[in-house]
């Protein structure tokens, strides 16, 4: 919102025309996109909707302050039916450029908007506040940012606040009174001082967006800055912005491209994506800088360990363990190790009856872990509690004996027959 208000309201400052054709020098301002007239460079010429018109296609729109018909005039003195008076012209109601200014979308005789030729609320949001004199011969609306204010009739004048997006009316005055309007927000890089009366400057303007509880105490960097990231310290006047390579250099930080309403882009601990996580990095060179994209390759905790995905902490007291997937449950050993059938422990080489999958101790099919994790027995289709090569060798000497007899006994029955 306070962006948006930034381009409707504190762009209403003069400017040299640009797209606006016949105006007078000087006299060109931006409201939201949109550069608008506020005098026309020939006579007989007045702003209509921020354009130049012939005072011919303008006479039921516009006229002098006395209500007589235009001559020569250059501006409007006055306006009438469903147009009100900004800077010297008028505008529509419920036009695309006067609802920048003004949320009237139209003339309704008795009801929200009866007055003819004036604004009945003006665009808050946008950065304007309705003068408490609004008339069909001045401004009703007044940009939160007009330092130069509105006179009404030569009495009272009306004020915004440089660098103020957002404010609330000023009263009345009751006379020839300067009366400013209470500030609200500030444009991106100010705060509010207390009184309402002032925006200040952040200490670091270029990359600060919000520092609304002192100008050293950021909480939100602008998103287009060279420093986009906040990096919170200690407390609130050590918070910093900073850019990519400042947040991640020593990898206990990631940078958060997601936009927080409140703190923006920002420069987070690893512990605040992964819990007990000291250092980090992203899961891949081409990941979004996100919480969800960030692997965590060692743990604030000395006796905790990441898992192999780095996607949490787990106690590890497992001697030689390099990571644990669970509490005390390795998951990788460290250089020339391998990690035990039971993953409690770290060995030079797998045990009998397991095979070596990747430095992972697995038991063969038929065994499992013993209770210390460090061999394999034998399960329910192997409860001889016989080694692999045992039972092999067990096999060919059962098949060489059987082979012996049925030999035998084809002899004894054969030749002996023939005797």
């Amino acid at each position: 919102m306070l962006l948006i208000a930034f381009y409707l309201g504190l762009s209403a400052l003069a400017a040299q025309c640009k797209q606006v054709q016949n105006c007078a020098a000087g006299k060109c301002e931006m409201v939201g996109g949109t550069e608008i007239c506020t005098e026309c460079a020939t006579n007989g010429n007045v702003p209509i909707n921020g354009e130049c018109t012939p005072k011919g296609n303008a006479a039921d729109k516009c006229k002098k302050v006395n209500g007589n018909e235009l001559v020569d005039d250059k501006t409007c003195g006055k306006c009438e039916n469903t147009y009100f008076m900004y800077k010297g012209g008028c505008y529509q109601l419920g036009s695309d450029v006067a609802l920048l200014i003004c949320n009237d979308q139209a003339a309704s005789p008795g009801g929200r908007n009866a007055v003819a030729g004036v604004c009945t609320e003006c665009n808050a949001t946008g950065g304007f506040f309705k003068s408490p004199e609004a008339a069909d011969t001045t401004d009703s609306c007044i940009s939160c940012s007009d330092t130069t204010g509105v006179q009404v009739n030569g009495g009272n004048t009306y004020k915004g606040i440089e660098n103020c997006v957002v404010c609330a009316a000023p009263e009345r005055g009751t006379g020839n009174e300067n009366k400013i309007a209470a500030c609200e927000s500030c444009l991106e890089g100010f705060f509010v001082a207390s009184n309402k009366a002032v925006c200040t400057r952040c200490t670091d303007n270029d990359n600060c967006a919000k520092c609304d509880a002192g100008e050293n105490k950021c909480t939100k960097c602008k998103a287009t800055a060279s420093k986009p990231y906040l990096k919170k310290g200690e407390t609130e006047d050590s918070n910093t912005c900073v850019n990519s390579n400042e947040c991640t250099t020593d990898k206990t930080y990631f940078t958060d491209d997601t936009d927080d309403p409140t703190h923006g882009k920002m420069c987070k601990k690893c512990s605040e994506g992964i819990a007990d996580c000291k250092k980090c990095a992203p899961s891949s060179p081409s990941a979004l800088a996100t919480v969800s994209a960030i692997v965590c390759t060692e743990c604030t905790t000395q006796t905790n360990k990441p898992n192999v995905a780095g996607t949490g902490c787990f106690t590890c007291s497992v001697d030689g363990c390099s990571n644990c997937s669970e509490n005390d449950v390795c998951e990788k050993c460290g250089p020339n190790k391998k990690v035990s059938p039971g993953r409690k422990s770290c060995v030079d080489s797998c045990p009998e009856n397991s095979i070596d999958d990747n430095s992972v101790c697995t038991c063969s099919s038929g065994y499992s872990p013993d209770s210390s994790g460090a061999s394999c027995v034998s399960t329910g289709s192997n409860r001889s509690g016989l080694s692999t090569g045992a039972i092999a060798g067990i096999s060919v000497a059962v098949i060489v004996v059987v082979g012996g007899l049925i030999g035998f006994l084809c002899w004894w029955f054969v030749c002996r027959g023939k005797a």
